[in-house]
């Protein structure tokens, strides 16, 4: 019976102290804003990102089935007083929870939890939308709403700040921690450049990203669907041109072939300049059948027919909704930047507004679903069940677009 009692009261601590190690509040570490970033192959890698405080950073502890595996190598830099560190996290296994601490001189994290990718098709959401730069209470009304619909990650298509100094980038990368759900979930960002992370250096710095912050990969396998991270504020023409057509002349004929860059091609606003430089990707877009295009930059939001792009159009684009190599096109903002006038629609869109937002999007071997999210008080919604459930929590607010609610582009 004392035996028993004993190992009763082995296990009833054992349970406390996870308790305790999930509490943020017991957390002894010496760190701050942590963020989670897809860069290459997600569902067998990830990078955990933070700001050291003090103390010296030793290892990150992570594993599926308890923190079994560890890594002591931890790549450092100093950026605008900051000390970013990154844990790269390899051989992992697709569509599985991982939960990882941080450990440093100090003592260790709070305990967190991410999901890779899966690595053969199936159904899974993410999120798109940029533009958070000034209005800091949207801008986190906006991150807690996206931790209430768990996507598998977050294309965040640039202009993360407005000045690109230190003092904005400490009060951005705090804001992120706010799409961390309660239960310690992160969900990963896949970071984009836009025309106000003026210092080019500031991506790989911050978020780890390649020095030209242009980069792709895939998920649900080889075969299922490949996302492409472009840089707008680099020219789009030369290297980057010819990285784009090669990579998508290997995977011409997947199911979804997607895009994410800052600025638009044809802003939906009058007083936003024709966006010339990303216009050289439409042609090759059209040629390897490019079926979604995410844009931000102009402070609003739009839906376009498919398109492809033709001199006889109107600014350069034709509707083709039977053409099966034709790309959508939607985005322009905004997760907290000012809004503008969408006043500058074309005769190939379907809808644009001026509205605080985001692209909720469900990838399925059928089809895309978009559904765009109008942000309003995150308090009132309820949650989504699990890593990209697609269902409506209560309280969420949609856009009700000319066209529908729902943008559906089937498999080609």
């Amino acid at each position: 019976m004392r035996s028993s009692n004993l190992i009763l009261g082995i296990a009833l601590i054992g349970v406390l102290a996870g308790n305790l190690a999930a509490d943020p509040a017991a957390a002894t570490a010496s760190i701050e804003k942590v963020r989670l970033l897809w860069l290459d192959d997600p569902a067998r890698s990830a990078v955990i990102g933070w700001c050291q405080k003090s103390g010296e950073p030793t290892r990150v502890l992570y594993g599926k089935n308890g923190l079994t595996s560890e890594i002591k190598s931890i790549a450092k830099n100093r950026f605008d007083g900051f000390r970013h560190c990154f844990a790269y996290l390899n051989d992992l296994e697709p569509d599985t929870v991982y939960q990882l601490r941080i450990a440093d001189s100090k003592g260790e994290s709070r305990l967190y939890q991410f999901r890779t990718a899966p690595d053969h098709p199936q159904p899974f959401t993410f999120i798109a939308g940029g533009d958070s730069r000034n209005h800091r209470d949207v801008r986190i009304a906006t991150n807690q709403t996206v931790a209430k619909l768990r996507p598998l990650f977050v294309a965040f298509t640039g202009d993360m700040i407005n000045h690109d100094n230190r003092e904005e980038w400490d009060e951005w990368l705090d804001d992120w921690e706010q799409t961390t759900s309660a239960d310690g979930h992160l969900i990963p960002l896949v970071p984009h450049r836009g025309n106000h992370e003026r210092r080019p250096r500031v991506m790989p710095m911050i978020f780890s990203t390649p020095p030209n912050a242009f980069y792709a990969f895939s998920i649900g396998g080889p075969n299922y669907f490949r996302y492409y991270a472009l840089n707008s504020e680099i020219p789009a023409g030369g290297d980057q041109k010819e990285w784009l057509q090669a990579d998508l002349s290997r995977h011409v004929g997947l199911p979804w072939l997607v895009a994410g860059y800052h600025k638009p091609m044809r802003p939906h606003v009058s007083r936003k300049s024709e966006g010339d430089n990303p216009m050289q990707w439409a042609e090759a877009f059209y040629h390897y059948g490019l079926d979604l295009s995410l844009e931000s930059d102009s402070h609003v939001m739009k839906r376009t027919l498919p398109l492809r792009p033709s001199n006889e159009g109107s600014e350069g684009f034709v509707a083709a909704p039977g053409d099966k190599r034709a790309t959508t096109y939607i985005g322009e903002g905004c997760w907290g930047a000012p809004l503008r006038a969408a006043d500058d629609p074309k005769p190939w869109t379907l809808d644009c507004a001026s509205f605080n937002g985001f692209d909720w999007i469900q990838v399925t071997p059928e089809e895309i679903v978009i559904k765009t999210v109008k942000v309003g008080n995150p308090a009132s919604m309820g949650s989504v069940r699990h890593v990209s459930d697609y269902e409506n929590p209560s309280g969420l607010k949609l856009w009700q677009a000319k066209g529908g609610e729902l943008l559906i582009l089937p498999v080609d």
